[in-house]
């Protein structure tokens, strides 16, 4: 297995995170092995990257369920649009910036927060919130960052922001739970799918422990009805992370796939200039199966 650090980091220690793997290879004919060196990496530094890709939507699909089997999950389109490139679209694959050209609306700004993609699982009946939820992200243009800075993704650490807290901080958080809302909904009642995750969760292959933080509307068990509280026990934890653990900053270029397994990392997106520049990327999430 050859594997190429790939990371920069805000603070002197560097991030685990951010591991070029199988170069050389073509994802839409990838072996038995390379799909277990893909898995072992992912699991061990929890986000990977294999450059120089050029595949279909619908060969990202395929790709996807050969590795992690058929449980796609999350946003995908289901209707072709005749105003986007048919290789650009299949089942289950969402498109992300502005495959339609120039335009001031950006409809991935919430994802410039940092959050945790289980978006499918409060929604999903029987799937519990450690699942091992995986999501791909395939850069086929890439947009300048503003200021003509490079277009970048940002990764947090969990397992790291963990071991990073002192005894006595550990203690304090491990009786806590948090309720996650699904996406678009800020708030609880009988018509929200929530589930309960605890702040300090165990990985279900790796056996270490890691902070879940998901997303600023996930609500500590005891704040149900003071969600000014929530929000603010959630923010002050989120900055506590920020302050100790280092981030990794990858890079995008042209045919990068990154994957990142979300029982382990936060993650948000940089802003980038959707009039002067285009963004194409193919997202994908897969629970493993």
């Amino acid at each position: 297995m050859i594997e190429q650090k790939l990371n920069i980091s805000n603070v002197q220690k560097p991030s685990r995170l951010g591991v070029e793997v199988l170069p050389g290879c073509n994802l839409a004919q990838i072996t038995a092995q390379q799909v277990q060196e893909l898995k072992q990496s992912l699991w061990k530094y929890g986000v990977v990257a294999v450059r120089e890709q050029n595949l279909t939507a619908s060969q990202l699909l395929e790709f996807a369920k050969k590795t992690f089997g058929n449980s796609i999950a999350g946003i995908g389109y289901d209707a072709y649009d005749p105003e986007i490139d048919s290789d650009l679209q299949s089942p289950g694959v969402f498109i992300l910036g502005n495959p339609k050209g120039a335009t001031d609306e950006i409809g991935e700004r919430g994802s410039w927060e940092w959050h945790q993609d289980k978006d499918c699982l409060p929604r999903t009946p029987g799937l519990d919130m450690n699942a091992l939820y995986v999501v791909m992200l395939y850069g086929i243009e890439i947009p300048q960052g503003i200021d003509g800075q490079p277009h970048t993704t940002e990764f947090l650490d969990l397992i790291e922001a963990y071991n990073n807290l002192d005894g006595e901080r550990q203690k304090q958080l491990e009786p806590i739970s948090l309720y996650h809302l699904a996406p678009g909904h800020s708030k609880m009642g009988k018509d929200v799918p929530m589930k309960i995750h605890p702040v300090v969760s165990t990985h279900k292959v790796t056996g270490k422990k890691g902070l879940y933080l998901a997303s600023s509307s996930a609500i500590p068990i005891g704040m149900e009805n003071c969600l000014e509280k929530a929000k603010e026990f959630w923010i002050e934890l989120l900055k506590e992370v920020l302050r100790n653990t280092p981030t990794y900053y990858h890079t995008w270029k042209k045919g990068d796939i990154v994957f990142w397994e979300n029982s382990q990392v936060m993650h948000r997106g940089t802003a980038y200039d959707a009039i002067k520049s285009t963004r194409i990327a193919l997202r994908l999430g897969v629970v493993d199966s």
